[in-house]
């Protein structure tokens, strides 16, 4: 039934409202009826016992001139009250004076007494009621009058009233859900329209709705005119925000071309002039190879051959500097050509290559096997090269040095690490190491041009993946990436 939907506030409030009036109708029902009962068996008492008394005057001739036959006469006349059942009249010392008995009626308990300055008392006996009142004379007790009443009379009388109360309360039950169908409509039409519009909104995004305004100029007709002016301010704001948007959207537009212009200007500016060093340079290392090589067959001259060898050395720092930037630009500006690679083969291959360059040297190398990945074949080789080599190059002071490749599988992805046991660096200048010439460590330590992990940061941001590096100082130094599985 639609009235009792809980899920309304029209229902909810027609439950609330018929079960405060239910309450409240049949507290009051139990209320008059418990009342009427008291009254009624109140009433009972007090008939029982002007009769009781009125036995007692009659009996105080009887009981002086120990005339029985009197008493018993005078019992004999509480046929004409219904209620008496049982009726008798008792000496102070306990012997019976006079009886009473209607037919089929049996003795009640007599074991109750009245206390010494009492001179009436009752008592229930299962359904009626046991009376007894002292019959004095001249301040001197005579006996006792005891009378059993029946409540047959008092149960019938209130059967009756309660089912006229049964009656008038079911009528008025109907009139309370009747002026609760009525009465409800004036708080639920307002709010189930609110309601319905705050849907609309919320389901379609539309702010142009409106709820029905009110006339009433009570709380729901401020709760309604409040909702309609918030709906308005959240308009004015979305129209504000969309023109922002769309200012931005094309002040973005603009700077990124501005950006991407810029960036490939820059980019090939870098290479044209890295390219075109590289000639001239080689001229000059070659002449200075030669000068070199000549020192060696001349007279020794100590200055000279200083000069000669800062002239090889910068040389060299310039054509390794020179293919550093070279492959930064390659690392930006080179499509990405993915394909399925070994990532193991491809560490083990870079460390036997170092292991050439360097026989001198013996490391402890580790390359674990099966990391694959799909990515381009030279850009990570070009990653892979720069870290074995900077772990290669940073375990040159090391006692015992130890370099090894790794990875482990993960949901989103393989993480491929390269740890040594090197140099390291101070953990709290890890954001430096990715940017172009930050170095951690001097040119006399370590030499280097600061663009190697920087190169290795690009290729890998242009894969989609993630690079980063733990160590501390004189404890080595572990580098990781990620390589997504999906291109």
């Amino acid at each position: 039934m639609k009235l009792w939907n809980t899920r309304t506030i029209s229902g909810k409030l027609t439950r609330i409202n018929l079960l405060m009036s239910g309450m409240a109708l049949v507290l009051a029902y139990f209320s008059f009826l418990a009342y009427d009962f008291y009254t009624l068996r109140r009433d009972l008492i007090s008939s029982v016992t002007a009769e009781a008394r009125l036995v007692g005057e009659n009996s105080v001739t009887a009981l002086i001139f120990d005339d029985q036959q009197a008493a018993q006469s005078t019992l004999s006349a509480l046929h004409n009250t219904p209620q008496i059942r049982w009726a008798e009249i008792i000496r102070p010392s306990g012997t019976v004076f006079a009886h009473y008995a209607r037919k089929g009626s049996r003795p009640p308990d007599l074991g109750v007494k009245l206390k010494p300055d009492q001179s009436i008392g009752s008592w229930r006996q299962g359904r009626d009621i046991l009376l007894a009142t002292r019959i004095d004379f001249e301040g001197q007790t005579l006996g006792m009058v005891y009378l059993l009443a029946e409540t047959s009379d008092l149960a019938h009388s209130a059967m009756q009233f309660g089912l006229i109360s049964a009656g008038i309360l079911v009528l008025c039950f109907l009139i309370a859900l009747l002026a609760t169908s009525a009465i409800r409509k004036l708080l639920t039409v307002p709010l189930t329209s609110l309601a319905e519009t705050a849907q609309v909104v919320s389901r379609e995004r539309d702010y142009s709705v409106r709820a029905k305004s009110l006339e009433s100029g009570d709380e729901l007709a401020t709760l309604v005119q409040s909702f309609n002016q918030m709906l308005e301010q959240i308009q004015e704001r979305d129209r504000a925000l969309e023109k922002s948007r769309s200012d931005l959207e094309q002040r973005v537009r603009d700077r990124t071309a501005e950006l991407t212009a810029a960036n490939k200007e820059l980019e090939a500016f870098t290479y044209s002039v890295a390219h075109d060093l590289k000639g001239p340079l080689q001229q000059m290392n070659n002449i200075a190879f030669l000068l070199e090589y000549s020192q060696s067959e001349a007279p020794p001259n100590s200055e000279t051959r200083m000069l000669i060898k800062k002239l090889c050395d910068g040389g060299r720092r310039m054509s390794a500097l020179i293919d550093d930037l070279l492959s930064l630009s390659r690392a930006s500006s080179t499509p990405l050509r993915r394909s399925p690679i070994d990532l193991s083969n491809m560490a083990a291959s870079i460390l036997d290559s170092l292991k050439t360059e360097d026989a001198g040297r013996r490391v402890e190398v580790t390359v674990e096997g099966g990391a694959r990945a799909v990515a381009d074949e030279g850009l990570i080789h070009l990653v892979l090269e720069n870290l074995l080599r900077n772990a290669w190059k940073y375990t040159s002071k090391t006692e015992s040095p130890a370099i090894r490749f790794g990875y482990t599988e993960e949901f989103s992805g393989a993480v491929f690490h390269v740890y040594d046991n090197g140099a390291g660096f101070n953990p709290s200048y890890a954001d430096r190491l990715f940017k172009p010439f930050q170095r951690l460590h001097s040119q006399n330590e370590f030499p280097g041009t600061g663009v190697g992990l920087a190169t290795a940061y690009r290729i890998i941001t242009r894969h989609g993946g993630k690079i980063w590096a733990k160590s501390k100082e004189n404890g080595g130094a572990e580098f990781f990436f990620t390589l997504p599985y999906a291109a």
